[in-house]
């Protein structure tokens, strides 16, 4: 009988629901960045926090700062490196491709003279390019931010772009996302880590200033909300 009774409860306990952990979310976006430069504090500002999940995305300092372009194998082989570098840690990365850029506005605030042997336009379609293959060689899941962008036409100048320009913020950026543009991406990363069964205990949003965002503004504040409470 007393064993009947054990038996009934730990099978009740078996169809209890568990609790679920929540996630925790760290911005690691520091504006300006380039590959590099995100090799140099790796350690510090992601491994040393042991996430279970890192979001990764680089390029646009790369390819479109002028202050200080890096070539496009140099680029790749950072990325190449903290992909290892991250795995070999434990955590699992989830790879996010920068969205295109409208030059004219870019060309506002650096010399298009700068971009003569590449457009802007065509520098992102590369670091596209080279995100898809190392996600396929290094068998890495991919968001294809950049393509959404382009698919669903909101990475144009008009007021219903995702990118920052005159008609939707009175700015001359055409490379930064609106907030509209930051919950967007964190809404498109929720599910990806979702479909793809990553372990949100720890995520740690891994860039620039894309990632970085603004204090009241930015995409991992965002995603936080969306993975623990389904908003």
């Amino acid at each position: 009988m007393f064993q009947s009774c054990l038996l009934f409860l730990f099978s009740c306990a078996l169809l209890m629901p568990m609790e679920a952990v929540a996630a925790t979310v760290i911005n690691a976006g520091v504006g300006g960045n380039r590959s590099s430069q995100l090799l140099k504090r790796l350690d510090r500002d992601v491994l040393a926090k042991q996430p279970t999940t890192v979001v990764l995305m680089v390029g646009t300092n790369d390819r479109l700062n002028s202050g200080g372009f890096i070539d496009i194998k140099n680029y790749r082989k950072n990325v190449e490196s903290l992909i290892d570098q991250i795995e070999a840690a434990g955590a699992k990365v989830l790879l996010v491709t920068p969205p295109t850029c409208l030059p004219e506005l870019l060309f506002s605030r650096h010399d298009r003279k700068k971009y003569d042997d590449q457009s802007p336009v065509a520098r992102m379609q590369e670091v596209r390019s080279v995100l898809q293959d190392v996600s396929r060689k290094k068998l890495v899941e991919l968001l294809d931010f950049h393509e959404y962008l382009i698919t669903h036409k909101i990475a144009d100048d008009q007021k219903t772009s995702m990118l920052r320009n005159p008609a939707n913020s009175g700015v001359k950026d055409g490379v930064h996302l609106i907030p509209a543009g930051y919950e967007l991406l964190a809404k498109l990363v929720a599910e990806k880590l979702q479909a793809g069964q990553f372990d949100t205990t720890t995520v740690a949003c891994f860039g620039d200033s894309l990632t970085k965002g603004s204090e009241q503004v930015n995409y991992p504040a965002y995603l936080q909300t969306i993975l623990n409470t389904g908003k």
